[in-house]
């Protein structure tokens, strides 16, 4: 997958963070950096044609998501729901004429480069839909190609696009690959994890 392929990748990195407390989930740290740029320097390693992060330029990571080579697209409308920030991906996936877009999600630490890799693969190949999976639920990472886009501008709630995976080509990623964080005690879990593999 070269830099040419022109996929766009959107990490999505402003979220209420509801269940989690007071604290912004995404500064909390995991193995002593923050949660938010764990997914981020994956994907950052991955030769997608441009990076956003669909969050607020005044988040703390948001100098060292800079540094990783992402744009930073404010999302103003982020309390109605996740979709927000997958209409605002879409859209600039379609402003700058994306073959695709890839949404990833930043309370997942611990996707690795090789599931990344694994999903453009699978893409390029296929050219369709294509999800990671969980217990055989299908999920983000996910490629949208760009027949998909315009559909995209037209998600709605909090489950963003999630919708748009029934028919995807499922890339299989268990724990702690998919892991998502959503609560303190998922944190306290993760960086058992995370010093265990590291």
């Amino acid at each position: 997958m070269t830099k040419d392929s022109g996929i766009l990748l959107a990490l999505l990195a402003a979220g209420q963070s509801r269940r989690f407390g007071e604290r912004d989930k995404l500064s909390a740290l995991l193995g002593g950096k923050m949660l938010g740029l764990h997914a981020a320097e994956a994907g950052s390693a991955m030769a997608f044609a441009r990076k956003l992060v669909i969050g607020s330029p005044d988040h703390g990571c948001a100098a060292q998501w800079s540094a990783l080579g992402y744009q930073i697209i404010a999302n103003d409308a982020a309390a109605q729901g996740q979709a927000t920030s997958v209409r605002l991906a879409a859209a600039q996936a379609i402003e700058s004429g994306a073959s695709a877009l890839c949404i990833m999600l930043a309370d997942m630490p611990f996707v690795t480069r090789d599931h990344l890799g694994q999903l453009l693969a699978a893409f390029e190949r296929s050219g369709g839909t294509i999800a990671s999976a969980r217990r055989g639920q299908a999920m983000p990472p996910a490629i949208f190609s760009r027949y998909q886009l315009e559909s995209l501008l037209a998600v709605q709630g909090d489950s963003g696009a999630h919708k748009m995976l029934t028919d995807a080509r499922l890339i299989a990623g268990g724990d702690p690959v998919l892991m998502d964080i959503d609560t303190e005690e998922d944190l306290a879990q993760a960086n058992i994890i995370y010093n265990d593999i590291r």
